[in-house]
């Protein structure tokens, strides 16, 4: 079996993998304020609820776009699992061809996605990954990975809204049924979900206009949940893209 850890901004998600299968997932909220024997009791809670057996463990994965709490993770790693996790870095092998200013900058999530949807998907394709920050990645024609952007994320832009605003509420972001908003919450719910929606679209339209030819479309990160259903038409959702490319990435690496 596989273990497959993501630290995000916002949330831990942490996949187990037997024969390229993903059997179990958890996802859970940490503040980077935790010390190391916290952290500790927290993961072997967690994969104590999972009932895996660690002696059945071949490979751990570690990907992290929080630096402030990497040793301090990895540490609890190697204590409850006895091994050392394979971190993403240069000379760690992907299959993905890279072309852009600097490659050194890519954080490993976007490498994860990428990984996982030329794996599953092929190019050309732009993927919509919606987490603390929103990134539009693409792959092109070539299986190139050529372009990102990055804008802040629909929970990020909700609570900026709710901090600097001091009469707007917190709010769902569950959209309502119509952008016809008639009192606060519909109106920042529909401002925020839908103006996310469209933005994501528009500069989906824009890649295309500029590559001149179509991409698939896939959607993934945790705050696809809120955009799933406005997407169905024009989005692949596939909610474990990133878990299941940190998988294929052991695979490339490990014998």
């Amino acid at each position: 079996m596989n273990i497959c850890i993501d630290v995000g901004n916002s949330t831990i998600c942490i996949g187990v993998f037997e024969n390229h299968v993903l059997i179990a997932k958890m996802s859970f909220n940490v503040s980077s304020k935790l010390t190391e024997d916290e952290f500790f009791h927290l993961f072997r809670q967690q994969f104590d609820a999972l009932k895996i057996d660690r002696h059945k463990i071949a490979n751990i994965i570690y990907s992290s776009v929080v630096p402030s709490i990497d040793l301090i993770v990895i540490n609890v790693i190697k204590k409850i699992f006895g091994k050392e996790p394979l971190l993403i870095g240069p000379g760690t092998k992907t299959g993905l061809s890279i072309k852009v200013d600097n490659p050194l900058e890519i954080g490993n999530d976007i490498i994860a996605d990428l990984v996982g949807a030329k794996e599953k998907y092929g190019g050309p394709l732009l993927i919509a990954d919606l987490g603390t920050a929103s990134k539009i990645l693409l792959l092109d024609n070539t299986s190139t990975f050529t372009s990102c952007l990055i804008m802040p994320g629909l929970t990020l832009s909700a609570e900026s809204l709710t901090k600097k605003a001091a009469l707007l509420p917190q709010v769902s972001l569950i959209a309502p049924s119509t952008v016809m908003a008639k009192n606060t919450l519909e109106a920042m719910n529909a401002g925020i979900v839908y103006g996310h929606a469209e933005m994501i679209r528009g500069l989906v339209r824009r890649y295309e206009e500029e590559l001149g030819y179509p991409c698939k479309h896939i959607l993934t990160g945790g705050g696809a949940i809120y955009l799933k259903d406005l997407f169905k038409d024009d989005f692949i959702y596939d909610q474990n893209l990133n878990l299941e490319g940190l998988n294929i990435i052991i695979g490339k690496n490990v014998k």
